[in-house]
């Protein structure tokens, strides 16, 4: 198990939507922010988090997230902490180009001036040693954010991307496991 975080449950939420989500554009470190869909999300987000207990949240940098973090700040009243290495992937010359380009690279490759995998990966699970205590902790982030913890995790999710503003509880196990489960309900009244 990669000592990336104690061994303790903690939610993650993949920040609201954005027009550029919408049409399918790759975002990278751009800094694009939520469009009205994306605040709604946010606010649905937050009841569903209501209850949890959260104590701290981890936000990147970038306005989708910090947005999406402030939103949820309100409702929870939990404090922020901006993350420099929560950021996404930077993506180099496919930014703000088709996800359809994107996709069609192998696997390992590096776009002209992008950020490797490898660089992309050891960037969040440092940023992850960073997270405030005492949690629980939201960690308010990006789609690439979450491919990297569930990789890590010994997750399997197929390469697909959590939805925009869906609550996640990765939830810790005995022996050194992890558990993923989406929050589909509000936690508590």
């Amino acid at each position: 198990m990669p000592q990336f975080l104690p061994h303790t449950s903690f939610f993650f939420l993949r920040h609201g939507v954005t027009d550029h989500n919408q049409l399918r554009l790759v975002m990278g470190q751009l800094d694009i922010p939520l469009n009205a869909e994306g605040r709604r999300q946010a606010e649905n987000a937050a009841r569903l988090l209501r209850g949890s207990g959260i104590r701290a949240i981890a936000s990147s940098p970038l306005s989708r997230a910090r947005e999406t973090a402030e939103i949820v700040a309100r409702l929870i009243e939990a404090e922020i902490t901006v993350i420099e290495g929560l950021q996404e992937r930077h993506w180099g010359s496919l930014t703000g180009r088709s996800h359809h380009e994107l996709f069609r690279l192998p696997p390992a490759a590096t776009p002209e001036g992008a950020e490797s995998a490898a660089a992309f990966t050891a960037r969040i699970l440092a940023a992850l040693g960073e997270l405030p205590q005492p949690g629980p902790v939201l960690v308010v982030a990006h789609a690439g954010a979450c491919r990297v913890l569930r990789r890590a995790m010994g997750l399997d999710d197929g390469e697909a991307p959590v939805p925009n503003a869906t609550p996640l509880e990765f939830v810790a196990e005995e022996p050194g496991g992890w558990r993923e489960r989406r929050v589909v309900r509000p936690l508590a009244d």
